[in-house]
Order: structure tokens, then sequence, then C-alpha cells
């Protein structure tokens, strides 16, 4: 069908501040013929929030929480659709899927789950 996958590992785990790049790979479409490819984000506990779409026409763009995070960039031999990210802090911790834009074979691509987290924060020693 015409799906989406994100083809990157199921966690990734990001220190605040850091640069990242995650891989959307298309089937169905070409992500250099015209198609678009949006982009979604779920932290939990909280609703769906859309962050930004990119067209291999060169439309682009960002949700206004996430300008200067993320940027999109396609490679057209693997078909894939890239989302940069950068500066992300703790509270942008959440499941990122991409999607195929307004479609009647519409579907989320499956999702990567991204931690930001400062290493110093999560290696609590317990012990007394």
């Amino acid at each position: 069908g015409n799906c989406i996958e994100l083809n990157q590992p199921a966690l990734m785990v990001v220190k605040p501040g850091e640069s990242f790049s995650i891989g959307c790979k298309i089937t169905g479409y070409s992500a250099s013929g015209g198609g678009c490819t949006n982009w979604i984000r779920q932290a939990t506990g909280k609703a769906l929030e859309w962050i930004g779409w990119f067209c291999s026409s060169g439309d682009t763009g960002t949700s206004d929480t996430m300008k200067n995070k993320i940027s999109f960039t396609a490679e057209t031999s693997s078909n894939t659709v890239f989302l940069q990210g950068q500066n992300f802090q703790t509270e942008d911790t959440a499941a990122y899927y991409c999607a195929r834009k307004h479609s009647a074979t519409n579907c989320l691509g499956t999702c990567a789950i991204i931690l930001v987290f400062s290493p110093c924060r999560l290696f609590v020693n317990t012990q007394t």
C-alpha cells in the first residue's frame, strides 16, 4: 500500500542540545515526485501534535513550537525523507511519526520514540 515507515531504531536517546536524524522511508509515492510527508509527535499523556511537513516540490515548514528545532531533507535514491533535530530538550521527549499528507490512503508510519535526557539525571545512584 501507499504506506511509510520510519527506518530507524524504535528507541533513540539523545542528550539535550544534541543533533540527530530520523529517516522516513516511503513506499507507494515518490519523495521527489511532488509527494508530501507530514511529521507528528505524541508525548506521553498528551494529544497528537502536528510538527511539520516536507514536500518534494521544496514546500516545507514547521510548527511554531518546533521552529529552530527541526528541518527536513530528502534522499531521492532511497526514497527517504529525513527529519533533522537539534536543540531538543527534555520536554521534547515523545513518539515521532511520519505520515502521508491528505490522501485516501492516509497512514501513519511506525514511530520512533525519542528520549531526551541528561545522563547525570538518569544514572542516579540510589544505594546508600
